[in-house]
């Protein structure tokens, strides 16, 4: 598809490959979210309760060999030589790394950085244990998707709370043989309002937060 554009310049070639590859990514990770058992997987990622740039590794094998199998197929749609796919890939990791790490920038930098690009603040709204937070700012890279499709949102630093309201037992989210059980253990349902930790105390929902996560630290201005 990308050589069968009008585009001459190999650097514009390469920008069209990266926003289609962008897109592709976005439609990923929805699906990740949306489908049952893809989520089973996915969950795995999002259970950790101290995200930060170790977070990026923690991803079930299977999940692994899912991403793979999208992006051969991703690059299969899209056309895009292998010296896109890999410069597209360098500029990802160094994306995700940044938005997994536990700090936040301040408000009014952020608001301008994360209209096109995924900021750790937006990303860390995303790792919100509860709904509908965890289903938003699905962007890897860009932002833009998810202003464009409806998926963007904000949420205070201080109301973010990290893992997925299903699986907060660090018995279970923290012991990586539990964590490599934890998708076949079959599909749990987000919990209602009144089954959160805050609503039940702390103590009452199966023992959780043991131990409080560390607040992102804010870069001053």
């Amino acid at each position: 598809m990308i050589y069968e554009l009008p585009i001459k310049s190999t650097f514009y070639q390469f920008i069209v490959a990266f926003i289609a590859l962008d897109f592709l990514e976005y439609v990923y990770h929805v699906l990740m979210h949306k489908v049952k058992r893809l989520w089973m997987f996915h969950l795995v990622h999002h259970s950790d309760r101290v995200v930060d740039t170790s977070t990026v590794l923690q991803e079930h094998p299977f999940e692994t060999a899912i991403r793979l199998t999208f992006l051969v197929l991703w690059v299969f749609v899209t056309g895009a030589g292998f010296w896109m796919v890999l410069a597209r890939q360098f500029i990802q990791v160094i994306s995700n790394v940044f938005a997994h790490a536990n700090f936040r920038l301040p408000e009014k930098i952020d608001r301008m950085i994360g209209t096109v690009l995924i900021t750790p603040n937006l990303h860390h709204v995303h790792h919100h244990y509860q709904q509908p937070y965890t289903d938003s700012n699905y962007g890897d890279v860009l932002s833009i998707w998810d202003h464009i499709f409806g998926t963007f949102r904000r949420l205070e630093a201080s109301k973010v709370v990290f893992g997925v309201d299903t699986c907060m037992d660090t018995r279970e989210n923290a012991v990586f043989k539990q964590l490599l059980i934890i998708p076949f253990s079959g599909y749990r349902s987000p919990l209602e309002q009144t089954q959160t930790p805050a609503a039940v105390g702390q103590e009452q929902y199966e023992g959780l937060y043991q131990e409080e996560p560390p607040t992102p630290t804010a870069i001053t201005a």
